[in-house]
Formats: C-alpha cells, structure tokens, sequence
C-alpha cells in the first residue's frame, strides 16, 4: 500500500524582515529543515538532498566557493555542503505524499476551527460537499484501500464444514473456531491502514477488542456472496446451532447487508470508519485504554474517513438525494445489528467452561471477558 502516516516536521517560526538566510545572505522566509533559510535555497535543499548517494556532486573549482544570494547558482556541490554544515535536516524533508497529506491535514484543521462555535455533530463540510467528482488522491487512496483489503481477507472462505447441510450437527465452538482466521485477516487489513497501525499498541488492542466482532459480522456479507449462499442464508448449519428467533435476527441482519456488497469499495472503506469508533461493542461498560486519553484523536482519524466515504458516495450515486438515503440505510442497518449484537453475546456468554477452553485465543480475547479467561 503506497500510503503511510507521516510525521509532522517543526513549524516555521514568524518571518521578521531583518531576517537573513545562513546559507546564501538573501531575504529569509524562516526556518525550513532546521536552519533559517530563503525560498531558493529552501527548495535547493528539498530537491538536491535526496540525491545524496544517488549522484556525485563535485566542485569545479577548490571545493570552498562562495555561496551568496548573486552566486549560489554557480557551484552545487558547495552550496549543498553548506546547507549541510550548517544543519539543514535531510530527514525533514517530505516526500510528494508526505506533502499531500500535511495539505489534507491542514485543511482538515482548518475545517475544525471554522466550525468549534457551530452546534453540530458531523464531520467537518460533510454535507456542504457536493462535487460528484474524486479526487486524484481520492483515487489513489481508494485504490490502496481495495489492494490491501484484496492482499488480506479476499481469498476467506468459509471452512468446508460449514458449508455442509443444515441437518449436520456441529457446536458453537467448533463454529466459532472456524472464523479465528477471518479474524486474524480483518487484523491484516487494518495493519495496512497508516493510521492504524502508527498507534500505541494499547490503543490498537482496544480498537480491536471494542469494535472487530462487529465489523466482522460486515464483513461476513462479502465472505458469503464470495462463498454463493446469499440465496438462501437458512440452509446452513447455523439454522441448528442458534435459537430460532435469534437465528431469524441474524439472517436479517445479513440479508440486509446484501444490497451493499455488490460496490468494490463501500464496505471496504465503512471497515476502516468503523474500526476508528471507541466502543461498537457493547459488552463493555468503559471505554479504557490504560489511561492514554485519545477519544479526540481517534474522531480525528474517523473523520478523514468519513469524509473520504462521504465523496466516494457521492461519486457513486446519481445525485444528492440517493447519497443521503444510501449513507441512512446503512447506518439504520448498523443500529440494528448493534440490537441483534446484544442477543447474540449473551448467548455466546452462556458457553460451559469446557466449551471456553477449546476456543482459539483470539476467539477468546474478542468473546470473553478477562475474568472469564
């Protein structure tokens, strides 16, 4: 994936019209790459210091030439030499990506701040954008999401034995234990995700915990149509293995999942949204990462995903109106599953402790409580 989180290099402190740049004398502009410099030599720098190793840079002449803002032209090599002996940072300089995504990050911020006095709840210009158009880094973006989410969870299939008649008799954890590497790879997923994977590692685990059973049952409705029972979702073994009226809520909660699985990216993308949530898992009554206080920084990174869905719906629906009723059904059908995830854990919560131990371990970190364990 050609995307990773970036980290943001310091500031440039306020220009003062006496200020002077080190390298070359000329007019500074303020401190780029660690040294107080002008717009040219800036730019010399970002262009020519990643050549370093690359190509060889020689001076023409004793190896000690002038570098002035009338002859900083002349002589590469010595001009970059001094950059350099002066303290010009080379691992402060961004890439093309890294560039982009400080441009996104401060118009994201910028959208923060001219909305703080406003009363509402929303990604910042969520509604006020109404191109029908992508972006190149949109595009871009997008197409990492579908190749990571392809190298990761589209070959899953469910195992043989479920796929067996609904009359052969199989146990809940033997079920349960069949979905550990559907697990595993919605994990793979979320590594490729910069965001994600650039966390603490307390955080990433409570990401996990609080949220995965739920995007699991999403992602379940493109493991079935790949699997070819969207059909008929009643002939499986599952019609024996759960209550009745509990059984009923889930097909309906698949089935109803079916209409989206037909768009390449949709769920792919509410997968990420989703993951950056802080407690679609009911069965926990705090929300707790060990005292690392990230509620704010985890919306930040959910709205930027948000927004990006919010476009790519856009692009996707013939107009306003379809765009809007598409986003509702979903999250209709996600307030839903959240009703139905609730019959289901205390269910699953009922399993003998002989049952328990035969679970796989991740099956056990995302079903049981620690006290359970």
């Amino acid at each position: 994936m050609n995307f990773s989180y970036r980290s943001k290099p310091g500031r440039k402190k306020t220009r003062k019209n006496d200020d002077i740049c080190l390298i070359c004398g000329g007019r500074a502009i303020g401190v780029n790459f660690g040294v107080q410099t002008c717009s040219p030599c800036k730019a010399f720098f970002r262009r020519n210091a990643v050549k370093l190793g690359t190509i060889e840079f020689q001076c023409r002449g004793d190896g000690d030439c002038p570098v002035t803002s009338e002859s900083r032209r002349q002589c590469n090599c010595c001009r970059l030499a001094k950059c350099i002996r002066l303290g010009m940072n080379i691992k402060s300089i961004r890439t093309d990506d890294q560039r982009l995504e400080r441009l996104r990050l401060i118009e994201t911020n910028r959208q923060k701040r001219a909305e703080n006095n406003q009363i509402m709840i929303r990604p910042p210009n969520l509604l006020n954008y109404s191109s029908s158009s992508l972006s190149s880094y949109d595009q871009t973006l997008l197409s990492n999401i579908f190749g990571a989410y392809d190298r990761t969870c589209v070959m899953l299939r469910f195992n043989e034995e479920l796929q067996k008649p609904k009359d052969y008799v199989i146990s809940l954890e033997k079920v349960m234990n069949s979905f550990a590497h559907m697990y595993m790879a919605l994990i793979e997923y979320y590594k490729f995700i910069p965001e994600f994977s650039n966390l603490s590692v307390n955080i990433k685990k409570t990401l996990v915990k609080n949220n995965l059973n739920q995007l699991f049952r999403i992602n379940n409705a493109v493991v079935i149509k790949a699997t070819g029972i969207t059909d008929d979702v009643s002939a499986t073994i599952f019609v024996r293995l759960f209550p009745p009226d509990l059984f009923s809520e889930l097909c309906k909660c698949m089935i109803a999942l079916f209409s989206f699985i037909y768009d390449p990216i949709l769920l792919k993308l509410i997968l990420i949204v989703l993951m950056f949530s802080t407690h679609l898992n009911i069965r926990y009554d705090v929300y707790q990462c060990e005292n690392e206080n990230i509620t704010e920084r985890i919306f930040a990174i959910q709205n930027i995903y948000v927004e990006l869905l919010w476009r790519y719906i856009l692009y996707r629906c013939s107009n306003f109106q379809q765009a809007v009723k598409l986003f509702s059904t979903f999250i209709t059908q996600l307030v839903y599953s959240q009703y139905v995830n609730t019959k289901l854990n205390e269910y699953v919560a009922k399993i003998s402790p002989n049952q328990t131990d035969q679970l796989e371990p991740i099956m056990k970190a995302m079903w049981l409580d620690e006290k359970d364990k």
